[in-house]
């Protein structure tokens, strides 16, 4: 029998395509694994073509003109990926490398199944939902945004490495904080936390998760602090992620479901031009959890922040009783999610 192709792609979705790939390859399902995006994934037997996508900003950058005129060169290197790989299916993850591969299978007859993981939906999703034959969401609230005879919910992929976290009886009380504002750091979290560090270090171990090519100007020698660049290894960042008892952050998507599954109380900082306000939807999916306390962008001071630590530290006991039995719905979306690739393989 001949082995089939799956071609995966998004833009800012690997440590989802990942969770969807281990899935795949705890079941041994007989296919030709192929990644097309921004950059490659942490895992052996995937085939990477990057393809030089941009994207259309939300906020004008000194990066918006050249990342928008990335587009067409990316549109066309979409084209040539798909027509050289002819995989049997697609799977996108959206961002503008999984709009344009899905555009492309559309044009050569390929089916094509679209992965949703924020609280909204993206704007390549949306626009690229037509050519899907199915779109799987993460969250219900995603549903208004697609065709509902092609939707399905199935939950956030999530790492293998997150998920036994859920297992573990939270800390008694709070020790340690982890802040993190992704791959490349956030300058405001950055900014609102420098001035209060020596206050939080006199109480607290802090994790701090500062951003590539931000590790020398935060650098402060203290036991009691561990500051690291951003990691690949999902077994680094939930090794991490376990040591915290409280956890500040941004609220992309995976941050989120990631602090849910581990029912780590958090206070999540929204990026406010992120598209549909995505951000702070999934923030908001923590909060009525009962797990987070959101704080604008622009009321984010150093003296602000130090006084939400502490008020959600006051609270932490109350937090972790109330969430103790919380179980998150994406448990299983990598298992749902495979099922429903299996259907159109």
């Amino acid at each position: 029998m001949k082995q089939k192709k799956l071609l995966l792609a998004g833009s800012h979705a690997a440590t989802t395509a990942a969770a969807t790939i281990v899935e795949i390859k705890k079941r041994k399902l007989a296919l030709e694994l192929f990644w097309v995006g921004n950059k490659k994934l942490p895992l052996f037997g995937v085939f990477f073509q990057k393809i030089e996508s941009g994207k259309i900003e939300n906020k004008f950058t000194r990066n918006t003109i050249l990342s928008f005129l990335k587009i067409p060169f990316g549109f066309i290197q979409a084209g040539l990926a798909v027509f050289k790989i002819r995989p049997d299916l697609i799977l996108s993850f959206g961002g503008a490398a999984g709009g344009q591969v899905a555009f492309w299978g559309w044009i050569f007859r390929i089916p094509v199944i679209i992965h949703e993981q924020t609280s909204v939906a993206g704007r390549a999703n949306i626009k690229s939902s037509k050519f899907a034959k199915k779109i799987a969401i993460s969250r219900v609230t995603s549903e208004k945004y697609f065709p509902s005879n092609k939707t399905v919910l199935t939950g956030d992929p999530i790492s293998k490495d997150i998920v036994k976290l859920a297992k573990l009886s939270a800390n008694p009380e709070v020790k340690t904080i982890f802040i993190t504002g992704g791959s490349r750091g956030s300058k405001w979290i950055n900014n609102a936390i420098k001035p209060i560090l020596p206050k939080l270090l006199t109480k607290y171990k802090i994790i701090w998760q500062v951003g590539e090519g931000s590790v020398d100007k935060f650098k402060i020698k203290n036991p009691q602090l561990t500051i690291f660049r951003a990691t690949n290894s999902s077994e680094e960042y939930s090794k991490y992620l376990q040591l915290a008892d409280i956890v500040v952050g941004r609220a992309g998507a995976n941050t989120v479901s990631e602090l849910i599954i581990a029912k780590k109380p958090c206070i999540l900082v929204p990026i406010p031009w992120s598209y549909l306000d995505e951000q702070t939807k999934n923030a908001q999916q923590a909060k009525k959890l009962g797990l987070a306390r959101i704080v604008k962008q622009r009321e984010l001071t150093p003296e602000k922040l130090f006084d939400v630590i502490e008020n959600l530290v006051a609270d932490y006991p109350k937090i972790i009783k109330n969430t103790k039995n919380l179980v998150s719905t994406d448990l299983s979306a990598s298992e749902k999610l495979v099922n429903l690739l299996e259907k159109y393989l």
